[in-house]
């Protein structure tokens, strides 16, 4: 059977709206599926959540750029990973470019700044659990996005969705793929966001009629029998080069990646997303 290169909903003029948590998360997951809408004539736009101020740095040449976890626990925030958060929006600037995305949002500045002006939401960091997935880092700084307040936050996104009026939204699963405090987050914030967009009797209220959710079938966390998902067989090349652009996070050698564990994986164009249920989500009518 064939894997088709779009997914449902998507089409020329349309927006589609992808919500991450960090630069190279809307590469490694969705960058295929982004680069082939934008093909078609899709409106691609990207919400960033953090600057993944606290993620691992792989080329030697830039490891003074990583926070240590000492550095944390005796930090207060307010400037740690100034020099990492830069050079991740550098590389992301370089993937969005490659993946031809129309538009790319941090959160808390654009569309989805707040009244009393732009906001920076930091990464929360991560530790790893016994059960080999993510969880909370022992220590979590002011400002770090998990910590903000929900309603006060999917607020500012809900504008940017009433601004948008996106035709699809793309976020993670409600445990983040892998457990990421800020993945987890995102979630949460996506489909709060999305119900305070489509309450009356705002003028603009929209309701999203696509909303899926990316699968992220890691062994310690297998997606449940019988859930049906959609495969999406995207631009490959777009992706590769988006992957390359990301140098702080990804190692890619042709056609192959490795993250800061030096586990080799085949950079795939196919990825997979399920189809959530709308009225789940903003309530039967």
């Amino acid at each position: 059977m064939e894997t088709p290169a779009l997914l449902p909903g998507t089409a020329p003029g349309d927006t589609m709206l992808f919500v991450h948590a960090h630069p190279d998360d809307e590469t490694i997951v969705t960058g295929a599926t982004m680069a082939a809408s934008a093909s078609a004539g899709a409106k691609v736009v990207l919400v960033t959540c953090t600057r993944g101020e606290l993620g691992e740095v792989i080329p030697a040449e830039l490891a003074h750029l990583e926070v240590k976890t000492a550095d944390v626990a005796a930090n207060d925030g307010a400037a740690l990973g100034a020099g990492l958060a830069l050079e991740r929006e550098r590389e992301l600037a370089a993937a969005l470019s490659a993946l031809g995305v129309d538009r790319h949002i941090w959160l808390g500045q654009d569309l989805t700044a707040p009244p009393g002006g732009p906001v920076v939401f930091r990464d929360s960091g991560m530790q790893w659990g016994p059960d080999g997935r993510a969880m909370a880092a022992s220590t979590i700084l002011p400002g770090s996005f998990s910590r903000a307040g929900l309603p006060e936050t999917a607020a500012l996104l809900a504008a940017a969705i009433r601004a948008l009026r996106p035709t699809v939204v793309v976020t993670y699963a409600a445990d983040g793929g892998y457990g990421h405090p800020d993945h987890v987050w995102t979630h949460r914030l996506t489909m709060a966001a999305l119900r305070q967009a489509a309450e009356p009797p705002a003028m603009d209220a929209w309701r999203v009629p696509y909303l899926y959710s990316i699968v992220s079938d890691r062994p310690e966390r297998p997606l449940k029998a019988g859930v049906p998902r959609l495969a999406i067989e995207g631009d490959l090349a777009a992706k590769t080069a988006a992957m390359q652009a990301h140098r702080t996070q990804l190692t890619v050698d042709g056609a192959r990646y490795a993250l800061s564990d030096d586990v080799w994986k085949d950079i795939s164009a196919v990825e997979e997303f399920v189809a959530l249920d709308l009225d789940a989500v903003y309530g039967t009518p």
